[in-house]
């Protein structure tokens, strides 16, 4: 850990320099700012999860269709705070209690703000709950043999998005389990790609229902990737914004970085199956083998396996990829 704080901060100097003439952050300490957290930092953010208010109101169903004969899909609303938030949820009839599969979305500044889901359906019947928030500021399109449920927009800003993000997807499961008898909260799951796959990382370090997590193409260490790149708009929307308008001090920030970050907190992760792009620019595979090695440097490396796909990068990891497609579909089928 020494070792890779040193680099960092060599690596920090550098890229100051490079950035110098466009410069985001000229007169803020950015040596305060891109400091190493502290252990009172880490300790810091993981009391303030402890203390949100995560159980979610007013939830109600807003839209039902039969997709067979022994499955249905629904859109859910409920209310978390003051921001009204939705979901897919694809629900099997039985009458015993299923897990939960979660799907958790990506992000992109000038894409449109959509958790989009196109699902095949596999031939037996579905022996889980299929949830697919729609995280704030975002809508759900969930597509399920061609019939399309689609969402309002769920309150909130969508460049929220990992910390707060992550409050979303805790929130959805509560309301599904209020909804849904069938729904065994304790043995919940969860898949992402992108900024979907460290919200899943995230969701199993805040929640323990979460016992298996598989993320995609993600990052894991927010503090060292925005001392890189502060001055490209996803980095300055989603951690910078506040600093740079005045509304958030270098400390607020700081723990904002933080509790966006899974590496910080590896500890805390649940059996996790992770996957990475080799030639990805925009989720380093680097990202997941700084995850994996710290996981293994804490002594739960045996909780986590890393899969590195050559050839593939950020745009096609996932694309025809059937062999990421079988060793999840393998991990989240194992007995629990």
């Amino acid at each position: 850990m020494k070792a890779y704080h040193c680099v960092a901060l060599l690596f920090f100097t550098l890229c100051w320099f490079a950035c110098k003439k466009n410069d985001t952050l000229k007169g803020i300490d950015k040596a305060a700012l891109f400091a190493p957290p502290a252990t009172a930092e880490i300790d810091a953010v993981e009391r303030s999860w402890m203390q949100r208010n995560l159980v979610p109101q007013d939830i109600t169903i807003v839209e039902t269709q039969s997709i067979t004969p022994k499955l249905s899909a629904y859109i859910i609303s409920f209310h978390l705070g003051v921001i009204k938030e939705y979901a897919a949820v694809l629900v099997p009839l039985t009458t015993e209690r299923v897990p939960l599969l979660f799907y958790a979305g990506g992000f992109g500044i000038d894409e449109e703000p959509v958790s989009s889901v196109k699902v095949k359906l596999p031939a037996e019947d579905l022996t889980f709950i299929y949830v697919v928030p729609a995280m704030r500021g975002q809508y759900v399109s969930l597509e399920v043999n061609g019939k399309l449920l689609k969402s309002p927009l769920s309150g909130g800003s969508r460049f929220d998005a990992f910390d707060g993000a992550t409050d979303d997807v805790i929130a959805c499961l509560n309301a599904v389990g209020a909804l849904f008898q069938q729904a065994d909260t304790g043995k919940a799951m969860i898949r992402g790609g992108s900024r979907g796959g460290t919200v899943a990382l995230l969701a199993g370090i805040h929640d323990q229902r979460f016992k298996r997590v598989a993320p995609v193409a993600f990052n894991s260490d927010f503090v060292a990737l925005t001392a890189q790149l502060y001055n490209d708009p996803t980095y300055k929307a989603q951690f910078l914004s506040g600093l740079l308008s005045g509304t958030s001090t270098i400390a607020q920030t700081r723990q904002l970085i933080i509790a966006s970050s899974p590496f910080y907190f590896s500890k805390r992760i649940p059996k996790a199956q992770l996957h990475a792009a080799q030639n990805d620019r925009i989720t380093p595979a680097s990202q997941a083998e700084l995850l994996f090695n710290e996981m293994k440097k804490q002594g739960i490396g045996d909780r986590a396996t890393l899969f590195i796909y050559p050839d593939r990068d950020h745009s096609n990891i996932a694309t025809g990829n059937t062999e990421l497609e079988s060793r999840i579909n393998t991990f989240f089928s194992e007995p629990w």
